[in-house]
């Protein structure tokens, strides 16, 4: 027997076939997920049971749509090895720091060492600051600054600060009024004149808990000051195409950017270039590279993009380049010293790991061997709703090398194709490319399985029809439920139909499958009538829409059937004339 073969066999002897679950749910609060964020992250924990149901002890996993990595966090959960890879640099640097374990102590030290050495006098000499509170000056350490934007009131050509005229906790509010002409105007179809520093919160030098105030005459002087300093050090000026999707969707012609440096402010800017510098000096290189890690995290959560929330949690939005019109500024080097801890959780749980991680496209899988992964499970782009490359710019282009969003596989809305920008035809192909890629690489009778959703039925047909012209069958559904919603979920509460739970759709590379089914409305509406009538009487979050709709697709998928006029929006009216409607859930 040729060693090939005998290798093969061998392969074969660490796949299973055990039964997939119909249903995992999962929280976005492990240390794993915590860590970086990136979009559409899945807890490790909800993707582990699908490993161990489809590898034995010691198998091999792959991942050819890697993004943060946490199908190889959860093969190291799991006992396995994993092979994962990404076209985006970002998304291999996220890989290897996720699975790469370095001792939290050296991390906690090399902290220390940056502190004595720099960080805590550039960190007084930067966010040193005061607020007026109560008719008291209180001195301290910056921990935010909100910025508002300022608009010319188009009557008397007043400055109108939007933090001076917004409702506490309120939505803003399109009509803005001037205080001085008693005039109102439409904010959003006015260009701002300018962002103005108003509300400070900080850590006084006396100790105690947080104070918050308006900035001082003396806060706002520094705050100039430091404005006009010349950067010293390198910052990335990676050109921001205006035809990427993003660009468009966020309006940043409207903020004036350019290029990455545009989405900071400047004493960010000064704080991060030293802080990148001198991380780069960390001799010891797998304490380096984790302290790159937490440092492309802090980048994002300086950037322009950081809103403010009265309640607290301020953060950008995940999955869009939006700058708001109200920022908050972080001191830079408190949000580092926050990710390292974050990090050093990380690798407290995280077990030792067999992980390789590489750059590459799914559409070419050369570095991995035919008939040698026991299974693939992997996450790809939904269509159009998230443009990784367009996402990760911010902070992947600290680590010199973005993502060549020309290849990714995505759907272009707004990018024309002159532009480079992908048809819903192109992304078949680019999909069936990616699939043939995982066919090759999985042992007989090994799995593929494929994290999906879309609210649109025509970007499911065009992954189904990539999965049959890769030569795969749908075997099994299941439904997963990440625990917490995304941005895209908060608005399928406001109106707007975006699907928040997707589904695991796990393929065989031989036929075993039903013939197709005709009629996917009457297939969806049995589904949902057999699972209502499975509730009983209960409430419970399971009767939504969006819950529904994946009980649905996954039905008519599961049957071997294609979700054809199946959209978000066709399924709610399909469920309104067929089931009673209480709210946001549907009974029989």
């Amino acid at each position: 027997m040729a060693s090939a073969d005998k290798d093969r066999l061998g392969r074969q002897s660490r796949a299973a076939r055990l039964p997939l679950p119909d249903y995992v749910a999962g929280s976005k609060g492990g240390p794993w997920y915590t860590a970086h964020t990136y979009p559409t992250k899945i807890p490790p924990e909800i993707i582990s049971p699908f490993i161990e149901a489809s590898t034995l002890p010691d198998g091999v996993v792959a991942d050819p749509f890697c993004g943060s990595g946490m199908t190889g966090v959860a093969a190291a959960l799991a006992g396995r090895r994993a092979l994962l890879s990404d076209l985006s640099p970002g998304a291999v640097h996220l890989a290897r720091n996720h699975t790469r374990r370095v001792a939290p102590a050296l991390l906690h030290e090399a902290v220390v060492r940056l502190d004595v050495a720099w960080m805590l006098d550039c960190e007084r000499e930067l966010y040193w600051s005061s607020a007026e509170t109560d008719g008291s000056v209180i001195h301290g350490l910056m921990r935010h600054l909100v910025w508002s934007e300022a608009y010319e009131c188009p009557s008397c050509m007043s400055t109108v600060v939007l933090w001076d005229v917004a409702e506490p906790d309120r939505p803003l509010r399109r009509q803005v009024g001037c205080d001085v002409c008693g005039e109102s105007f439409d904010r959003t179809r006015r260009r701002p004149s300018a962002s103005v520093p108003r509300w400070l919160t900080l850590a006084p030098e006396s100790g105690g808990t947080l104070v918050q105030g308006d900035p001082t005459t003396d806060a706002l002087r520094r705050i100039d000051t430091i404005g006009r300093r010349r950067l010293k050090r390198w910052v990335p000026k990676v050109r921001i195409d205006p035809s990427r999707e993003m660009y468009i969707r966020s309006a940043l012609h409207l903020r004036d950017v350019r290029t990455v440096a545009d989405m900071f402010a400047h004493r960010p800017k000064v704080a991060l270039s030293r802080l990148w510098h001198e991380i780069g000096l960390v001799t010891d290189t797998a304490v380096r590279q984790a302290l790159q890690f937490a440092f492309t995290n802090t980048a994002w959560h300086a950037s322009r993009m950081r809103r403010y929330n009265a309640k607290g949690g301020q953060r950008p939005l995940t999955g869009t380049l939006f700058i708001p019109q109200i920022v908050s500024e972080p001191n830079v080097f408190e949000v580092f010293r926050h990710q390292v801890r974050q990090v050093c959780r990380l690798y407290e749980a995280l077990p030792d790991s067999g992980v390789d991680v590489a750059q590459s496209s799914a559409t070419d899988l050369r570095w991995i061997a035919d008939c040698s992964v026991d299974y693939v499970f992997t996450d790809p782009p939904f269509g159009n709703n998230i443009h990784y490359a367009d996402c990760n710019i911010v902070w992947e282009s600290w680590l010199g090398n973005p993502t060549d969003h020309n290849q990714e596989i995505v759907v272009n809305k707004s990018r024309t194709a002159a532009d480079g920008g992908k048809t819903l035809a192109d992304y078949q192909k680019l999909l069936t490319d990616s699939f043939r890629e995982a066919k090759r690489i999985v042992t007989d009778g090994g799995r593929i399985s494929v994290v999906f959703h879309n609210s649109d039925d025509a970007v499911w047909t065009a992954l189904l029809d990539a999965v049959e012209d890769a030569g795969l069958y749908q075997a099994e559904v299941s439904i997963l439920d990440k625990g917490q919603r995304s941005q895209k979920g908060y608005k399928a509460r406001r109106g707007e139909l975006v699907p928040f739970y997707d589904l695991v759709m796990t393929f065989d590379t031989a036929k075993r499958s039903a013939p197709r089914l005709n009629g996917a409305g009457e297939v969806a509406l049995d589904a949902v009538t057999a699972h209502l009538e499975s509730l009983g009487g209960k409430p419970s979050g399971a009767r939504h829409l969006d819950y529904l709709y994946s009980v649905a697709v996954g039905a008519v998928i599961g049957g071997g059937a294609r979700p054809t006029g199946l959209s978000l929006r066709a399924f709610e009216q399909l469920c309104n004339e067929r089931f009673e409607r209480v709210g946001d859930s549907f009974h029989l």
